[in-house]
């Protein structure tokens, strides 16, 4: 158990204490060269088969997600391991020095394998729908491709091209840092994009285990192509903390799961993300073309392709945006549909059947012995909270959905609002003949929501209603001459007006200036 909580809570000193003790041991000279091959190749050994061993014991605590990515992760700590046997054969039984390419490359490149669909399986919080996991595979391979264009026209073209070791050799090396390149941008994706209090905690380890091991991975790809006879001890710490990191991943217990939040905000990190490696790769091709570098072929297809997929990332953004207008604009229209059955259920129904009733109370109470005078009285009380009842469903039904709006307009429904306003108002309604219903509704709201908040909090003395269609838009606005400062960020009623205005194409603005009231101004396209 200590053990356990040692693990859990210090992770950076478990990865650093085994650092040190394998590089530090390895490194020195009291050990012979094949005593420090044979410290180093053993710790790479045991970290990576420490990660797969802590994987899989913990994976039968947990289900479904928790419970496979750490199969997976497992799997590929576990694949490594095996590649570190027959590294170390070649090293320590046959004296290979760096032996790439060999067969310990296919234990080594089975980790990139079984780590994506671990990274999968930890995300609890994956983008619903096809279109939006399409978004985000969109964004990575943005990332990832104007990433490696901007590695390979700085750093990694030049030492490919240097290097005296023979193709296979480069391309062996090469699919390192780009296996660890395309995981590494996977868990910041994931960070962003699908991380939660469940999971962000592991995949915070997984991401900097993953970035340890893509260091090494890098200093492994450079002494190959300079055809290095062999990697110093110091090299290969990223290996060793990268697998301590992962093993301290699994034994980490997933967060509690947070309640759904009642107002969602957009995050604009991971909305941006993918444009800053683009932006950094455009950086660099403006450099290179001001210094006159040669052109670089593998700079030039990457940097197309980027440009590419960028293309093909705006164009469905625009699609999504059109469809989210349409939703939007579909989901006000049913409700606004659903508040008028409602209203009319209670006018017609709850209502009308409170009024039956109270003249049947009457009749009764008309009816009574004149010596039950107790009994009348109790029947003329019934009458008066049938009456009472009635008038609250009136006004229920209102607030639902107003009906005179329904029968007569935009003009008596905002004038009907002013008469029940406790703030004195000024209503001019320039509107001839009836507006869509779905623009009169809106109108109407905005209306409403804005004499509301004078009556609570503006302190005014008069408000001014004023509508005009002109040209292709409907314009209001509500002007008041209270004490101001309304911020719509610390409530949700000026918030849902917003949301309700933009879903017909519309805009609302609030200017509220302390001191000087005020101002509620909406457009509304005629053709909402």
């Amino acid at each position: 158990m200590a053990i356990v909580w040692f693990c859990r809570f210090r992770p950076g000193l478990v990865a650093a204490v085994s650092v040190a003790a394998v590089v530090g041991l390895a490194g020195s000279e009291l050990l012979g060269p094949w005593w420090s091959v044979l410290v180093d190749d053993a710790g790479q050994l045991v970290a990576a088969a420490g990660a797969a061993v802590a994987c899989w014991a913990t994976a039968g605590r947990y289900r479904g997600g928790q419970r496979w990515w750490r199969v997976w992760m497992g799997a590929g700590a576990a694949g490594w391991a095996a590649g570190q046997v027959i590294w170390s054969w070649y090293q320590l039984v046959r004296g290979v020095g760096l032996p790439a390419p060999s067969l310990a490359d296919a234990g080594y490149l089975t980790l990139p394998v079984f780590v994506i669909p671990a990274l999968a399986a930890v995300s609890d919080r994956s983008p619903p729908g096809v279109t939006r996991r399409a978004v985000t595979v969109l964004d990575g391979l943005i990332i990832v491709g104007a990433l490696f264009a901007l590695s390979w026209g700085t750093v990694l073209g030049s030492v490919v091209r240097h290097g005296s070791a023979g193709p296979l050799a480069f391309a062996v090396a090469i699919a390192y840092p780009i296996s660890d390149l395309l995981l590494t941008v996977i868990v910041v994706m994931l960070i962003a994009v699908a991380s939660s209090p469940v999971n962000r905690r592991q995949l915070v380890l997984l991401g900097c285990g993953l970035f340890a091991l893509s260091l090494s991975d890098s200093v492994f790809a450079y002494r190959v192509s300079i055809g290095a006879d062999g990697m110093p001890p110091a090299t290969d710490a990223g290996f060793i903390a990268g697998f301590a990191l992962i093993a301290v991943a699994a034994l980490t217990p997933p967060g509690e799961t947070p309640e759904p939040a009642v107002r969602p905000e957009v995050h604009w990190g991971h909305l941006l993300l993918p444009y800053v490696p683009v932006l950094a790769m455009g950086a660099m091709l403006v450099v290179r073309c001001a210094l006159d570098v040669a052109p670089d072929p593998v700079v030039g297809i990457a940097a197309t392709l980027v440009i590419g997929l960028v293309v093909i990332r705006q164009a469905v953004a625009l699609v999504q945006g059109a469809n989210l207008v349409a939703s939007r604009a579909r989901l006000l229209l049913a409700t606004d549909l659903a508040r008028r059955r409602l209203e009319r259920d209670l006018h017609d129904g709850v209502q009308q059947r409170l009024i039956s009733l109270a003249l049947d109370v009457r009749r009764a109470e008309a009816d009574a012995p004149p010596e039950l005078d107790g009994l009348r009285r109790q029947l003329a009380d019934i009458v008066d909270g049938l009456n009472a009842t009635a008038e609250e469903v009136r006004e229920l039904s209102r607030g639902v959905h107003p009906a005179i709006l329904t029968d007569g307009g935009l003009r008596p429904a905002l004038r009907a609002l002013a008469r029940r306003s406790a703030v004195p108002v000024d209503v001019d309604v320039r509107v001839e003949g009836r507006l869509p219903e779905s623009l009169e509704v809106a109108a109407y709201y905005v209306v409403a929501e804005a004499l509301t908040n004078v009556a609570k909090h503006a302190d005014a003395t008069l408000v001014t209603v004023s509508t005009e269609v002109r040209g292709p838009g409907l314009y209001l606005t509500v002007t008041d001459d209270g004490h101001g400062g309304a911020d719509p960020r610390r409530g949700t009623g000026l918030t849902g007006l917003r949301d309700r205005v933009e879903a017909l194409g519309g805009t609302l603005a609030v200017d509220s200036c302390p001191g000087v009231g005020t101002r509620l101004h909406a457009e509304l396209p005629l053709t909402a």
